[in-house]
């Protein structure tokens, strides 16, 4: 855990163009600089970098934030990640924060793993390179599949010897215990108790995480009557397969770059593409998608095309396979390869420039893949196109978009010859079991959190829609789609962070505007004497720490995570103002990143001071009944739901609001600086801000419209 004045000493020190240029040429113009956004294609530089703001901003695709924020984006780490990154950039030892026994004995364990798998998977290159045996079976299995010496070593492959022992030995000599080639999953037991190596006789295809670590090793077997054919590593505490994907590491920037994900199924798949050209690709080495997996595409790209192999009985596994990526809310299109090929073959076979082309060429959306493939399957047979059709519609049910629904469902009317209203009826009644379906996971995911009561989970009523999904929003005009549901959204925006003069900002109606008759004299809050702009965004940023520590760790299901989870992520790299609200935040994250989830009284034993104690009490103000106290309504003048009410859209308001304030109040210093530099005669200056100014008054009114709120212009 890295203390607040660490932090706090890294961005003092950074220097946000000196960070972008280890990644982009940049070129200075008036007080910015630019250079080509490394963020999408760009042919023309379109992101600005403007060191007095500690801002980056792309004009083109909108990617925005801090040093921080574009080292994580860049290099795909987590905020504490990054900030290591950063330290070690600008020479600043980091003494982290004291851990609980337990933890540091978890934390030692952990990178024990880490180092023992690295010493692994440099044994086995090495083997590979020097061995008679390595040579000759492993470094001579690649040179078959046409692999060049960069594209071996780019993905770190080697050879296991095929001997009981090889690593063992080689690990003990080097001062390895017994115990971390256990942790690491690099050994086995037989039922007489004798130990072994895990991988002999194999060539090694290590899996590294998003920062490149290997985490993992998967093996494929060279003897012709070897069993299993491939062996993965098992389980560890760095290594869970259904969230690692095969060749992450490698693709991260070409996916955020080309805005698309080739989806492939094996090692050999991946590395071909890849020595190709064709880098934006991942596997799910051989299972079927998982949540995480899909969880780690998004953060690059909502693009994938799905490569299936010409195999038939094949091909409807994978199908089965691509409901989640639906439901995940990305467009996935399919290419489906000649009959007995597979990604490997046919480009190799091809070469990758033309295979690159016949991907473009042969790409299709996956529900007419579907539908066309079920409808030539059934031919004739009534029944079994009754079950085609019904499978292509469950897989339309995934949709959340109930525009692209709708354009799916007049697509396969023409294709399977049925009418659209037969079609509407029968998704209909699909949606309503598919929805049944979703309550009773949910709410058997909630049993762990079930109040006494019975009022259901924290806060979180079984009928309660995630934090991205408000239930009070009108649904979108359906047409003849009766009772589909409206979808879910999150709507993202890219707020940028400068440093702020004193200036006021706009506040929407919160809440009931009767006036209050209070006697009492209100004790300012922490922030009461730096200004009306901080004042009104201290209302919100005192809401988010408030369910952030009241309300953290309620979980929500499996798509939105934890309570805390969807505040940080919907926060992004936004730094409050309030400096108390802030290091909360802080202190919020290191803890979650060390695996606990701080409650009220952490912070009530951490914080000292009388004021910082006093602050906070105000801010956490509830009775018994974990009902907001009187004092609170009239001093924020938010009507806050209770306990057994819907925290998760209480959640998403909140942040709403946030946004809501923060954009206004950079829509008035955007339009002090357009003032100034017309009144200078700055046209540069002139367009840098009416471009800013443009995309903030969209977002605002974006904002404003989920919220229902009229704003004047």
């Amino acid at each position: 855990m890295i203390p607040q004045e660490t932090v706090e000493e890294i961005k003092r020190t950074l220097d946000i163009v000196e960070v972008v240029e280890d990644f982009v040429t940049l070129k200075k113009k008036g007080k910015s600089w630019i250079g080509l956004c490394p963020f999408h294609v760009d042919s023309s530089p379109s992101m600005y970098v403007t060191p007095s703001m500690n801002l980056y901003k792309c004009f083109s695709c909108g990617a925005s934030g801090d040093a921080i924020k574009f080292v994580q984006e860049k290099e795909g780490l987590n905020y504490v990640e990054s900030l290591k990154y950063l330290a070690a950039k600008y020479g600043i030892k980091i003494i982290e924060k004291k851990r609980s026994p337990e933890e540091e004995e978890k934390h030692k364990r952990r990178e024990s793993i880490y180092v023992t798998m690295n010493y692994a998977k440099d044994f086995f290159m090495r083997t590979m390179q020097t061995s008679q045996e390595g040579k000759s079976l492993g470094l001579g299995y690649f040179k078959n599949r046409g692999y060049n010496g960069d594209t071996i070593n780019k993905f770190d492959l080697g050879y296991s010897l095929d001997a009981w022992d090889a690593l063992e030995k080689s690990a003990f000599e080097k001062g390895y215990t017994e115990k971390s080639l256990e942790l690491a999953g690099l050994r086995s037991e037989n039922e007489k108790g004798k130990k072994y190596d895990r991988f002999r006789g194999r060539v090694m295809f290590p899996i590294h995480d998003l920062s490149g670590r290997v985490i993992a090793f998967g093996a494929r077997t060279l003897k012709k009557d070897g069993k299993p054919k491939y062996l993965n590593s098992p389980e560890t505490e760095i290594y869970h397969k259904s969230d690692a994907l095969y060749g992450i590491y490698h693709a991260k920037d070409a996916l955020r770059i080309k805005d698309r994900c080739y989806l492939v199924e094996g090692y050999t798949d991946v590395i071909s593409l890849n020595q190709s050209g064709i880098e934006n690709v991942v596997a799910s080495s051989g299972t079927a998608l998982t949540e995480g997996q899909i969880k780690q595409i998004k953060r690059f790209t909502n693009n994938v095309t799905a490569v299936f192999d010409g195999d038939a009985a094949g091909l409807k596994a994978a199908i089965r396979g691509v409901d989640m990526l639906l439901e995940q809310g990305l467009n996935v299109r399919v290419v489906r390869l000649p009959e007995g090929e597979d990604p490997d073959s046919y480009c190799t076979q091809l070469g990758g420039t033309k295979f690159a082309e016949f991907l473009k060429d042969a790409e299709t959306d996956f529900i007419l893949f579907a539908a066309k493939l079920y409808n030539e399957e059934a031919k004739n047979d009534p029944l079994n196109k009754a079950e085609k059709v019904r499978e292509v519609l469950m897989s339309i049910v995934k949709i959340p978009d109930t525009i692209q629904q709708e354009i799916f469902i007049k697509e396969c009317a023409t294709v399977f010859d049925i009418s659209v209203d037969g079609l509407i009826k029968e998704l209909n009644a699909l949606t309503k079991r598919e929805i049944e379906r979703i309550e009773k996971e949910k709410t058997r995911a909630r049993r762990p959190y079930e109040n006494p009561n019975g009022a259901g989970s924290i806060g979180i009523p079984p009928s309660t829609p995630p934090p991205n999904m408000p239930s009070d929003l009108p649904p979108p005009p359906m047409d003849n789609f009766g009772d589909i549901p409206p979808p879910s959204f999150s709507p993202e925006f890219d707020i940028p962070e400068p440093h702020f003069d004193d200036v006021n900002g706009y506040l929407p109606p919160l809440g009931p505007q009767e006036t209050v008759n209070d006697n009492k004299k209100e004790e300012p809050s922490s922030r009461s004497t730096t200004g009306n702009r901080l004042s009104k965004l201290g209302i919100h940023e005192e809401e988010f720490i408030r369910i952030l520590l009241l309300y953290g760790s309620a979980y929500v299901d499996d798509k939105v995570g934890y309570i805390y989870e969807y505040l940080f992520n919907e926060l992004g790299s936004m730094m409050l103002e309030d400096e108390l609200c802030q290091q909360i935040l802080v202190d919020y994250k290191n803890e979650t990143a060390m695996g606990e989830v701080p409650s009220v009284n952490h912070f009530r034993e951490k914080y000292s001071s009388e004021k910082d104690r006093k602050n906070l009490q105000r801010i956490t103000d509830i009775n018994e009944d974990h009902k907001p106290s009187e004092e609170w309504f009239k001093r924020h003048r938010i009507m806050i739901p209770t306990m057994d009410e819907n925290i998760g859209r209480l959640a998403y308001n909140s942040l709403l609001h946030y946004k809501l304030t923060y954009l206004s109040d950079l829509i008035d210093q955007c339009n002090t600086g357009l003032l100034e530099a017309e009144k200078n005669g700055n046209d540069e200056k002139m367009m840098e801000a009416l471009q800013l100014l443009t995309l903030l008054v969209q977002q605002r009114t974006d904002i404003a419209k989920e919220l229902g709120i009229t704003i004047k212009l």
